[in-house]
């Protein structure tokens, strides 16, 4: 997936616990190289498995912050968020980032809430070399702690957020009350929630053992790399592929967490293609494999034998070279 950023316009207002209003940057910041890497990296981490997506509708009444003076809609999506805000118990000094970008030649705005943090810094004062300061960003590899963004063309939004606490509970502030939207679960999430079935539906028709969980795994890689797209009724063919009841058991449950098919071509997947490429096994003898799908699949590479005894043997065939790494 490409993440190939041309950032055009960069606003960035500040929110400070102990002040009443917002430190509202008139101008815009001209987009240095040293800010456009740094703000891209941050882009790039809102395009990734950790984010929840979904789709605006041209109705929505958030399209109503958006216009094309990108000072009002900067400091409208900031005061809006605001409001959600206010009702934290945790409040800190934060950066609000407003982005207009290009990607792909299709038009986005990005909304960033970014907490600032203390840090020593070595000032030059001869007096006070070591001074502390609360206002230090940071580092471009960290994710934001919110962030929406927005494809102005198409509605398509992708959202990384954080619970805040509020009157003794904890509210998803972010989607509920500043954007007013219920997103589909991230692809982590939902990865997370498809294991989790598929090994309670295989618990309750006796089908749960280490095979199955390798089926898991690579089934998902399959659907991830093949297609795309992870759909409970394809995944529900391969692993309950001779039980239609557990078939159908398996689709149901899974909608209450995945309602949707989560597709993956719109972020960068391949955090969790690397984590499903491979079968790790660990055996009682204190002996670790590690095996390509392609090869734990091929009956002619690796063959498991269940002895009389309940015990597992693995057959490793065809070896043309081995070495001590």
């Amino acid at each position: 997936m490409s993440m190939d950023f041309y950032l055009k316009t960069l606003f960035i207002h500040q929110f400070r616990p102990d002040d009443t209003e917002i430190q509202w940057m008139e101008e815009p910041l001209a987009v240095t190289p040293a800010l456009d890497s740094y703000f891209s990296k941050k882009l790039a981490k809102v395009f990734s498995d950790d984010a929840k997506r979904g789709q605006l509708e041209q109705d929505h009444p958030f399209w109503d912050y958006i216009s094309d003076d990108n000072r009002g809609t900067s400091q409208a999506l900031t005061q809006a968020w605001l409001e959600a805000f206010k009702v934290s118990e945790n409040q800190k000094t934060n950066d609000l980032v407003f982005l207009r970008f290009e990607k792909d030649g299709q038009a986005y705005i990005a909304f960033l809430r970014m907490a600032l943090k203390e840090s020593l810094v070595h000032a030059g004062d001869s007096q006070k070399p070591l001074q502390l300061t609360q206002n230090v960003f940071p580092s471009a590899a960290q994710t934001p702690d919110e962030a929406l963004v927005l494809n102005l063309e198409t509605g398509r939004y992708f959202i990384i957020e954080k619970r805040i606490k509020s009157n003794g509970g904890f509210l998803n502030y972010f989607t509920e009350d500043f954007i007013q939207t219920q997103a589909q679960p991230s692809v982590k999430k939902a990865i997370k929630s498809i294991e989790q079935v598929a090994k309670k539906v295989a618990d309750d028709f006796n089908r749960h053992d280490f095979q199955f969980d390798s089926k898991i795994k690579s089934a998902i890689h399959q659907n991830m790399e093949e297609e795309a797209v992870l759909s409970a009724e394809n995944l529900a063919n391969q692993l309950f592929e001779d039980n239609l009841t557990a078939r159908l058991t398996f689709v149901d449950k899974l909608k209450d967490t995945v309602p949707d098919a989560v597709p993956i071509n719109d972020i960068d997947s391949s955090r969790q293609l690397k984590k499903f490429e491979n079968q790790k096994l660990s055996l009682s003898n204190g002996i670790e494999l590690l095996v390509p799908n392609a090869v734990y699949e091929d009956a002619d590479s690796v063959e498991f034998i269940q002895n009389p005894n309940g015990t597992y043997s693995i057959l490793i065939k065809n070896i043309e070279d081995i070495q001590n790494k």
